[in-house]
C-alpha cells in the first residue's frame, strides 16, 4: 500500500485525503491541523495546499504554527525524488513537482464552485435582486463561462469582455453582448466580475463606474483593479480567494482528490 503526506491545507484537503484513503491509500497528515514530524515515514509523494504559500510560509489556517517549505520537508522526512503534488512555486527543491494551477481538468471542476461562490457573494452584498441587474464579466475562461450561465439563469443582463476575437465572436453566439478587454467601460453596471490576473481595471477604466458598482475579484493575485483608484471612487471591492473550499468544501475536496489520483495514475 502507498503513502502519501498531506501537508497544510483546508477542509478541502481533509476532505481530499480521507477520498484518496478511501482509493486504497495510506494518507498521513502533516500540519493539517497539528504540526507532529513525521520522520521515518515510508512515503511515496507529498500533496501541498494550493495556494502553496501564504507570507512564506505553507497554507496552512487550521494550525496555529505553519511551517516554511524547508521545514516542510524537514519535518515529514520527504525524499526530494518523490512525487510532490501543490500550488505554484516560483522556487522548490523537488525534482518531480506538478503544479495543480496547471491541471486543466481540476481548472474546470473548480470553476463550477468559483462561479456559484461568486454568485453568492453578488446575493451577500448588493441590495438588488439578480433579476434584471446589469452585470459585466471579465474574461471567457472557465469561470467566466460558467459565471455568465448562472448569472444569466438568474435573469441578469450579462455581457462578457474578451481580448480575442474568436471568444467574443462566441460570447456573441451564446446571446450574450461581447466587449473588448482593451476598451473595458463600466458605466451602467451594477456588478463588475474579474477573472483575469491583470489590471485592466485601471484608474481611467474606474472614472466610469458609478460609486454604486461592486467589483468582485475572482482572479488570482496581483488580481484586475487598481485598488487605490477604487477606493477613490469608493467602489466596493470584494476579494473572493479560494471560493470552492468555502463554499463547496466537500466537492472542492472531491474534486482535489480525483485530480491527485490522475496525476499520480499517469
Amino acid at each position: 500500500m502507498k503513502t502519501l503526506i498531506f501537508a497544510g491545507g483546508d477542509r478541502r484537503s481533509l476532505i481530499a485525503a480521507e477520498a484518496v484513503r478511501r482509493q486504497g491509500y495510506a494518507v498521513l497528515t502533516y500540519a493539517l491541523p497539528h504540526r507532529i514530524p513525521l520522520k521515518g515515514a515510508d512515503v511515496h509523494g507529498l500533496i501541498l495546499p494550493w495556494p502553496c504559500l501564504k507570507q512564506g510560509r505553507l497554507n496552512a489556517p487550521l494550525t496555529d504554527r505553519p511551517p516554511t517549505l524547508e521545514e516542510t520537508v524537514r519535518e515529514t522526512g520527504i525524499s526530494l525524488d518523490l512525487p510532490v503534488i501543490g500550488g505554484p512555486l516560483a522556487e522548490h527543491p523537488f525534482s518531480d513537482y506538478t503544479d495543480l494551477s496547471r491541471q486543466e481538468s481540476l481548472k474546470l471542476r473548480n470553476a463550477v464552485t468559483t462561479a456559484e461562490g461568486a454568485v453568492d457573494l453578488l446575493i451577500r452584498h448588493t441590495d438588488r435582486a439578480v433579476f434584471g441587474m446589469n452585470c459585466l464579466i471579465i474574461g471567457n475562461g472557465a469561470i467566466g463561462k460558467r459565471l455568465a450561465d448562472l448569472l444569466t439563469a438568474f435573469g441578469a443582463k450579462v455581457t462578457v469582455a474578451a481580448r480575442k476575437e474568436k471568444d467574443r465572436v462566441e460570447i456573441a453566439l451564446r446571446g450574450r453582448r461581447a466587449i473588448n478587454t482593451d476598451s473595458l467601460d463600466l458605466r451602467g453596471f451594477s456588478a463588475v466580475f474579474n477573472t483575469v490576473p491583470a489590471l485592466l481595471v485601471t484608474g481611467e477604466v474606474l472614472s466610469g463606474a458609478s460609486p454604486d458598482t461592486v467589483y468582485f475579484e475572482l482572479a488570482s493575485s496581483p488580481g484586475g483593479i487598481d485598488r487605490k483608484a477604487a477606493e477613490a471612487r469608493k467602489i466596493t471591492v470584494v476579494d473572493g480567494p479560494g471560493l470552492p473550499g468555502k463554499v463547496a468544501p466537500v466537492t472542492a475536496g472531491e474534486d482535489l482528490a480525483k485530480t491527485v489520483l490522475e496525476i499520480l495514475s499517469s
